[in-house]
């Protein structure tokens, strides 16, 4: 690749380029490990935080579960309003369109099914979410299960919530590597996305409030929410920007048209945390959930719900792959309903049916 003056470029640009070149040398020297690397955007993505890890939690510790399924929820609502007042490109996408550099010097890089995502790219909605949901998680695990541990010492206990700490660490490395592997993230982007993470992580696990509702406040809580986006989307519109402008960048650089995922658009991100919210709201507000946290805790009452949740996640990722995604209106009624219903099973109905299937009525 030829040589660029960087002098009198923006410092925009000089992340850019400085992004392009990691993004090389990593394409270079983990092609061996291509399919891990790859693979591990796939297992971040920000759908298994409601269809896989939520369900996973709520079973193991209802609480941990549902402030795991909040910082999702305000991962993605703050996520999807700091990329439409960020507008940061992709590299997929930058490289084909820069100026910077001529037909003979562009990098070749390798593009990948999951490269495709069509949002703007400032901050890292993976990285946001990640780091959010596995803080939430590292501090429950820590604080509700190893530190009441009462059959190990308190150095064991360390060692035991250190080691819990350093996976997480390094997950979040693994996941920073592979959003630059694959173009999906610059570097910057990737650092903003870290730091986000961390604050709504720490709103998330710190909030009291959090995980007491009303269906008043459930139905309220939702509504700012989408009001809130709805409102930003229409006063971008209104001083004649448009909040889609990179689906035109998505469509004609990804490798293949079919790439472009549906559920990483704005509407369809709306409708899920909407949604979500609503149906966590009435969830928590319930009285059968309210007689399961009465009751007295059981393991094999635990790992039954822990299971039966991820089937029922796994079949609502399943049913919400089979909506019609050339019908943008029913598709997004139809995900709706879906996102009211999961949250709403998983942290009452569910454990409420199976302790009542356990002890009787």
């Amino acid at each position: 690749m030829g040589e660029i003056v960087t002098e009198a470029l923006s410092v925009s640009d000089k992340w850019h380029l400085k992004s392009v070149d990691l993004i090389s040398t990593l394409q270079h020297h983990l092609e061996p490990y291509e399919s891990w690397v790859v693979q591990a955007s796939v297992l971040g993505d920000n759908r298994e935080a409601f269809t896989f890890f939520f369900p996973l939690l709520a079973g193991l510790h209802n609480e941990l579960g549902a402030r795991t399924l909040w910082a999702a929820i305000l991962v993605e609502w703050s996520n999807l309003l700091l990329k439409w007042m960020f507008v940061g490109d992709r590299p997929y996408w930058w490289i084909g369109e820069t100026s910077l550099y001529t037909d003979e010097t562009r990098p070749q890089l390798r593009k990948f099914p999951n490269t495709c995502e069509a949002g703007p790219g400032t901050p890292s909605g993976h990285l946001m979410m990640n780091v959010a949901m596995f803080y939430v998680i590292t501090r429950g695990i820590s604080t509700e299960f190893i530190w009441k541990w009462k059959s190990i010492s308190k150095c064991k206990k360390t060692v035991v919530a250190a080691s819990l700490y350093f996976i997480y660490f390094l997950w979040i490395g693994v996941i920073c590597i592979s959003r630059l592997y694959i173009q999906a993230h610059f570097i910057h982007q990737n650092i903003l996305g870290i730091f986000m993470g961390l604050v709504v992580g720490n709103f998330a696990w710190n909030s009291p409030g959090i995980v007491r509702y009303s269906k008043l406040k459930a139905v309220l809580m939702a509504a700012f929410l989408i009001t809130s986006a709805v409102s930003i989307y229409t006063l971008l519109l209104s001083k004649g920007m448009d909040p889609l402008w990179t689906l035109p960048f998505a469509l004609k650089h990804c490798a293949r048209v079919e790439y472009v995922r549906v559920d990483t658009q704005p509407f369809f991100i709306m409708t899920r945390f909407t949604g979500t919210a609503l149906g966590l709201g009435l969830g928590l507000s319930s009285e059968k959930r309210l007689v399961v946290l009465n009751s007295p805790r059981n393991i094999i009452r635990t790992i039954l719900t822990m299971k039966a949740g991820v089937i029922l996640g796994k079949i609502a990722s399943l049913i919400q792959a089979s909506f019609p995604a050339d019908d943008l209106v029913l598709f997004l009624i139809l995900s709706l309903t879906l996102s009211i219903a999961l949250p709403f099973i998983i942290i009452a109905l569910l454990p409420h049916f199976l302790l009542t299937m356990y002890y009787g009525n």
